[in-house]
């Protein structure tokens, strides 16, 4: 609610002031609700490690964080919403973006991050059916990509972006391009082919991608190296 800017000045009632203290916004509400959010996603990560992604119900989640459901359902409208901020903040905790300075050894690095967060406990499956959820769901679809597509998306470009400014990364390079050539790689793999994510495979996308961003002098050194 707006602010009566006749109000300024003057003395508040008690009305105002109970109002202000049930108001979310207020230090003491948002530092709760926050340690509530922490504890709930951190309950539910725990799930999305052990269980399948069906398994994962918000009477699974109550029970494991000690939160009531219509507490969760105040936060999070619908299981899948729970399920994907909780898989968003798992990978968030488990991925780094390595500044090494050199952008193929960080963007390998990286990519052993996201696999083990991709094939750790259930988490191939929650995957699978997050992206089969954005796929049914136009409005699902906007939450995915603005936490864990997102998430993961920008570890990609700081790497790239930082290849650039040291002379790595060609400057005629279409990045938004290469991290969907690189991070959909990883998806196709896991839910389309079934293939396995393995130390061989990481490397040869790492060296896909420097071989085909690279400037002359940085891929030489690659090359020698790799």
């Amino acid at each position: 609610m707006r602010p009566d800017p006749g109000a300024i000045g003057r003395a508040p009632t008690a009305r105002v002031a109970l109002r202000s203290v049930a108001d979310p916004a207020h230090p003491l509400i948002a530092s709760h609700e926050a340690e509530v959010r922490a504890r709930v996603l951190k309950a539910a990560s725990a799930l999305v490690d052990r269980l399948t992604y069906d398994a994962v119900t918000i009477d699974a989640v109550a029970r494991a964080s000690g939160v009531s459901k219509s507490t969760l359902y105040r936060h999070w409208p619908s299981r899948q919403l729970l399920v994907l901020e909780a898989f968003t903040y798992k990978t968030n905790l488990l991925t780094t973006v390595e500044d090494t300075g050199d952008m193929g050894r960080d963007l390998h690095s990286y990519l052993v991050s996201l696999t083990y967060c991709l094939k750790v406990g259930g988490a191939a499956s929650t995957v699978a059916n997050l992206l089969a959820e954005a796929i049914r769901s136009e409005e699902f679809a906007v939450q995915f990509r603005q936490t864990l597509l997102r998430e993961r998306r920008h570890g990609f470009l700081v790497i790239l972006r930082r290849g650039q400014l040291r002379g790595q990364v060609r400057d005629d390079v279409d990045l938004v391009m290469v991290i969907d050539a690189v991070y959909g790689a990883l998806h196709h793999r896991l839910i389309a082919t079934g293939q396995d994510v393995d130390g061989p495979f990481l490397r040869a996308l790492a060296r896909f991608a420097v071989e085909g961003t690279a400037t002359a002098p940085y891929r030489e050194s690659y090359r020698s190296r790799n």
